[in-house]
């Protein structure tokens, strides 16, 4: 799906977040105690310059699929099923946080192994395969800071222990789980390969378990952006151009995302201004993240189209 033009200038960025993620290793491991607000910035730039840009595309790529089975875009038509589908995973999140929030991670488990494995076949197997890759990614990345992963936990799904006790369990065993979902990850993976064969890219491999490696020695936030804006999003951006027939260069499809992702930051900037003025004495982590996961459920079902053709 990448060309070689797109394949050679994601691999360029993705060997510039390796650096950016290795220098942050290097101030934690040897620096001791770092200012916070070191990860934080490393977690913002990651996700500004390339996480929400690669949402941001969605409308082209719905618009390539839609010309595909021949028929008409419209962005309005677009815009209001896109902010549908927000509103009602919402209204789940505001009726049932903890099915919500095992919904949500089970999509991002699937969307990160579907993105990953990119270009797969598209037998059962392989979907099977999939999940297990990103399930075991995601697990990985939430063990990166057990309790605070747990303190997030507790207050996205106030009163209910179920969650918290679930993950505490989980959190314990952690082992027994990173050996069950490689086992599976493992069994599901040569099974697919002997049904439908499929020659892998060794230095895509070779990279991803360098994001994972740096991503093991860094605390949550940044352990995400790194694997989130210097993995998943670059290769989004690189299946993208493939997608799109490469009439777009890397650098005009990150053009092509500023408009809604400049709408997404000075939407976010203007709800943490008013928050910190009329609601400060209300906990925003809760909002902010059914935030992130209401608008991932959308850009989801939009990226399965790109990867189903």
């Amino acid at each position: 799906m990448f060309s070689w033009d797109a394949h050679t200038q994601i691999r360029r960025l993705r060997l510039l977040a390796l650096a950016a993620g290795f220098v942050l290793v290097l101030l934690h491991q040897l620096g001791g105690t770092i200012n916070p607000v070191i990860d934080y910035a490393f977690f913002a730039l990651f996700v500004i310059l390339v996480g929400i840009p690669h949402g941001a595309l969605d409308h082209l790529v719905e618009e390539r699929s839609l010309l595909g089975q021949q028929k008409d875009f419209s962005m309005i038509r677009f815009l209001v099923r896109y902010i549908a589908i927000i509103l009602a995973y919402a209204i789940l999140w505001f009726i049932t946080p903890v099915l919500s929030l095992l919904v949500f991670l089970l999509i991002s488990a699937w969307h990160f192994g579907e993105s990953d494995m990119q270009p797969a076949p598209r037998h059962g197997l392989w979907k099977i395969t999939q999940m297990f890759m990103g399930s075991l990614v995601l697990f990985f990345i939430l063990m990166r800071e057990p309790l605070y992963t747990g303190d997030l936990i507790a207050r996205i799904t106030p009163g209910s222990m179920l969650a918290v006790n679930t993950w505490q369990w989980a959190a314990s065993h952690a082992a027994i789980i990173y050996g069950a979902l490689a086992a599976a990850l493992l069994l599901a993976g040569f099974s697919a390969e002997r049904v439908q064969p499929r020659r892998w890219r060794l230095s895509k491999w070779i990279h991803f378990s360098m994001v994972l490696g740096l991503a093991y020695f860094l605390p949550l936030l940044p352990a995400f952006a790194l694997y989130f804006g210097g993995w998943h999003a670059l290769n989004t951006f690189g299946h993208i151009s493939g997608f799109l027939d490469h009439k777009k260069s890397l650098w005009s499809l990150w053009k092509s995302s500023l408009p809604f992702t400049l709408l997404s930051v000075i939407f976010l900037t203007a709800i943490g201004l008013i928050w910190s003025g009329l609601f400060s004495h209300i906990d925003p982590l809760p909002i902010l993240f059914v935030f992130i996961a209401v608008i991932t459920l959308p850009h989801l079902l939009v990226m399965q189209k790109m990867f189903s053709r």
